[in-house]
């Protein structure tokens, strides 16, 4: 069974698992008030706005794929009410609803929460804003630069970030790491306050504390290991390696490179969703295929070209990362194959010999990227069956004697 053939046969299965899945993805996603959604939901647009009910799980992904004329941040508004649990990623997020369950957003600029989640809450952006409105009926993680929390939270609080303001009630405790950490008059804590800061903080005698201040250091990094002739040896081999196995693979499917580099291209968080997705949900559908006597062969099919395919994804990513550097519009020409592949993977593998845990994350969006990617392209119909570059007008051969324009002398 060649790779394509497994991938698709995998992801087949997987849908079949998953019929009860509602899919949209067009410009601006909309889902009215006097509207239901009772599968799960998984839409990506331009914007998306759910001012509905949501019965089942929502999923909702707002990105700049489909861009026209508008120049406005690709955005997620959440007015409506979820019974279960909701993920929201964009440039901006905006939840002013209803989650009975868990909610977990990110944001690239800017994330509000005015509304109230039933269990716990947890969001990333550069600026995170809970309003004093907002009730959060578990634990709270917040990660970010400019953080402001407000409203009522009733369990225990961990926030990350630049600048902290602290308005709001915390019945639980409070763990806070940041540069900046203010905690207004009013604010009431019903725990112990735990807090990491380059100085002292000082409460104001309007600050309820139920329990304990403690201050704790900042942990600083642990020196990274001194690179040795092995450890230098071995990852120049690994590159080696990705290399020639990039140009094999590039060689045998130019059409998936092609179009998986595309994809890249159009929408990153589109690939990553795609891509963990699959790093998911294909490792379940293979153990659950363990327990019936004749999934087993397909489980071990399932096992091995999962395994190729986060091998591979990493070749993609490579070659989209060399691609953004020489900020080319075009495919890469085939003279051009080798350094693109060799600078993209080098970059990879040297940033994910970063000190932990930064080398092992970014190695993990990476892969997850490029995995997306490449399941999109097996996906998609419109894999080309060659790749055909510009040609440069001066390597044309000249007309044969006598095809001449017409009116040339």
């Amino acid at each position: 069974m060649s790779f394509r053939a497994a991938a698709i046969l995998s992801l087949i299965l997987l849908a079949s698992t998953c019929t009860a899945i509602d899919f949209q993805s067009v410009e601006n996603v909309l889902v009215a008030e006097n509207q239901t959604t009772t599968n799960e939901l998984w839409a990506q647009g331009r914007t998306v706005t759910f001012s509905g009910l949501a019965e089942d799980d929502c999923f909702l992904l707002a990105d700049s794929v489909n861009q026209t004329t508008s120049t406005n941040p690709a955005t997620v508004r959440l007015p409506g009410t979820f019974r279960s649990d909701l993920w929201a990623a964009g440039e901006s997020v905006d939840m002013t609803g209803v989650t009975s369950n868990h909610a977990r957003l990110a944001a690239l600029k800017s994330c509000t929460v005015n509304g109230s989640i039933g269990r716990n809450l947890m969001a990333f952006a550069p600026t995170l804003v809970l309003g004093t409105n907002t009730t959060v009926g578990g634990d709270l993680f917040l990660v970010g630069q400019d953080i402001i929390v407000s409203g009522t939270i009733s369990g225990n609080s961990r926030i990350l970030g630049t600048k902290v303001t602290l308005a709001g009630r915390f019945n639980g405790n409070l763990n806070v790491t940041a540069s900046d950490i203010t905690v207004t008059p009013g604010t009431r804590i019903a725990g112990n306050l735990v807090y990491r800061m380059d100085r002292d903080l000082v409460l104001d005698s309007r600050v309820a504390l139920g329990g304990k201040m403690i201050r704790q250091e900042i942990l600083e990094p642990e020196a990274a290991a001194p690179i040795t002739t092995a450890s230098l040896i071995v990852q120049l081999a690994l590159l080696s390696g990705a290399i020639l196995v990039g140009l094999v693979f590039v060689s045998l499917m130019p059409g998936v490179v092609a179009l998986s580099v595309h994809k890249l291209s159009e929408s990153v968080w589109r690939c990553l969703l795609f891509g963990f997705v699959t790093f998911a949900l294909v490792p379940m559908m293979a153990f659950f295929l363990l327990f019936t006597l004749v999934g087993i062969p397909l489980s071990i099919m399932l096992i091995l070209a999962y395994t190729l395919l986060m091998y591979v994804s990493k070749i993609i990513t490579g070659l989209f990362v060399g691609h953004l550097l020489l900020r080319r519009k075009t495919p890469i020409p085939p003279h051009l194959l080798f350094p693109v592949m060799a600078l993209g993977l080098l970059i990879l593998y040297a940033a994910s010999s970063l000190p932990f845990p930064f080398g092992i994350v970014f190695w993990f969006i990476m892969t997850l990227a490029g995995m997306g990617a490449l399941v999109g392209a097996i996906l998609d119909r419109r894999i080309p069956v060659m790749v055909s570059y510009p040609q440069d007008p001066a390597t044309k051969p000249p007309p044969l004697p006598g095809n001449f324009p017409p009116g040339a002398v």
